[in-house]
Formats: structure tokens, C-alpha cells, sequence
């Protein structure tokens, strides 16, 4: 049995390897759902304007008047975000994205590394394989619209054969449980962007970099606010920032050598390495 933290999971016996391997996991998106629950009130709207194209009543202009706006709104931000999910968030691109940047950036195989804001485990379990022999830790506040929990995030570390090598905690970005100088990698996976305002962004910023150890990374991606998004995500394209947004940011809190390194896709990111 593997203890870790409060969470114990017994190692899986021989006769159940081919059952996890048979298994897939289950890391979700924030924003999958409530858009899938837009796209369906897009359908109903589509319904609606049919029904007052095709009746013959003075009710007709009303279900047009309504049909109409919904159906467009709806679907439009349905057709958006659907392909960003499987075009750009996929578990084995996000994965193969992580091994490119610790290749680049000569992140060493015996890590103590720290994901913050982790949710089912997607990014902090890329790490634990990356990192073979290394720690990883993965805090989060879970719950939100994503549902997510940390017996999903272990569940999934056990499927991906990592559960040895990763933990999952309660822990807030704006309050990290953990010392100053602790970690020697800090990780990030479209995160930041979620907080609100600039004052809760500076002071996760802040307090990632506390717990970094002296010269050490903290590395992020995050999908970029441009004009491609704007066409493709209308007013939520303001969930997101600019390019230069988050190395104007990184660099206020005190962090250096701040790198970006872009990349075009669906939808466009960055990915920012920056210094301690």
C-alpha cells in the first residue's frame, strides 16, 4: 500500500493490469459542459425559428424574434469551443506539448515539482511521466463546474501508472500550503486566467514564485486573446489575455528571464518559462 499524504491506494496486483490498461481517464475541461449546455439551448432556439417560419399565426414573429438570437448564440459559441476542445486541449497533445518544453528548458529527471491549480490531474500526471523518478504535487480547490475531485485526479494517476510518484491536496493558488523555497519546478496549465482581476493574478504570481526554489522555473500556457479568438469566441474571448499580458505580469512580481514562445493552433497560446 502507497500512503500519500491522508490518501492510501494500493498498488494494482497483477491480474488487474490488463483492466487498467483497458481504462482510460477522465480529465474534463472546465468550460465543456456549461458550452455543451449553450449549444443545446442553440438547438431549442433553432426549433423555435423553425416553428415561426413554418405556422401561420401571429405568434409566428415572436418565436422568430426569439428563435433567431438564440439559435445564433447558442450554436455559434457550440460550433467555437467543441473543436478548441478536441482540436487543442486533447490529454496526448497538452501531454506532448509539457515533454517539449522540459526537454527545451533542461528540466532534470529527479524533480520536486509543484502543479497548482491541477483539477483531475491532466498536466500534473504529463510531469510524472516526464519526469520518471521525480515528485510531483498537485493542489487545486476542486469543485466548480468541472466537478473535479482529488479520488478522480488519483484515479487517473493509477490508470497513466504514476500513482507512485504523484500526490493530490486541497490548496489554494492564492495561499500555496507549502514553504518558501520548496519546489524546484512550478507548473501552470491555462490557470492564471481564471482569477479575477489583476490583484488576485499578481498575488498567485507572487506566491509562486515564494515557493520556488532561487533560480529555479515556473513554467504556463495560456491561450492568447487576439483576433483569431475574438472571431471564434466573440465576448468570451475576454476571459483571456493578450500575449504580452502575462509577461507584463510575471515580470511585475519579480520574476526574470522571462521567455515566450508561441504557438498556432485552433486557437492561438504561449508558453511562458520565466525565472525565479
Amino acid at each position: 500500500m502507497i500512503v500519500l499524504g491522508k490518501k492510501a491506494v494500493l498498488k494494482p496486483q497483477k491480474g488487474e493490469a490488463l483492466k487498467k490498461r483497458s481504462q482510460k481517464p477522465n480529465y474534463g475541461y472546465v468550460a465543456l459542459k456549461p458550452f455543451l449546455r449553450v449549444t443545446i439551448v442553440g438547438v431549442m432556439g433553432l426549433l423555435l425559428a423553425l416553428a415561426g417560419f413554418l405556422i401561420d399565426s401571429p405568434l409566428s414573429w415572436i418565436l422568430l424574434l426569439i428563435g433567431i438570437p438564440v439559435a445564433f448564440v447558442g450554436l455559434y459559441f457550440g460550433s467555437s469551443y467543441i473543436p478548441m476542445h478536441y482540436l487543442l486541449l486533447r490529454p496526448r497533445y497538452t501531454s506532448n506539448m509539457w515533454k517539449q518544453v522540459a526537454e527545451k528548458e533542461g528540466v532534470k529527471y529527479e524533480e520536486h515539482l509543484l502543479d497548482v491549480g491541477c483539477g483531475t490531474g491532466s498536466v500534473a500526471i504529463s510531469w510524472a511521466k516526464i519526469l520518471d523518478k521525480g515528485k510531483v504535487v498537485g493542489i487545486d480547490i476542486y469543485g466548480g463546474m468541472s466537478g473535479n475531485s482529488p479520488d478522480q485526479a488519483y484515479k487517473n494517476a493509477e490508470i497513466e501508472s504514476v500513482i507512485d510518484r504523484i500526490e493530490f491536496k486541497y490548496g489554494n493558488i492564492l495561499e500555496i500550503p507549502y514553504p518558501d523555497n520548496t519546489f524546484n519546478t512550478v507548473t501552470a496549465g491555462s490557470v492564471l486566467h481564471e482569477l479575477h482581476g489583476d490583484e488576485d493574478k499578481i498575488k498567485a504570481l507572487k506566491e509562486i514564485r515564494r515557493v520556488l526554489k532561487p533560480g529555479r522555473k515556473f513554467i504556463t500556457i495560456e491561450l492568447l486573446r487576439d483576433t483569431k479568438m475574438l472571431f471564434a469566441m466573440l465576448f468570451f474571448a475576454f476571459v483571456w489575455k493578450p500575449k504580452q499580458y502575462w509577461a507584463n505580469l510575471l515580470e511585475k512580481t519579480g520574476f526574470k528571464n522571462v521567455k515566450i514562445e508561441e504557438g498556432k493552433r485552433y486557437i492561438n497560446y504561449a508558453i511562458y518559462v520565466a525565472q525565479k
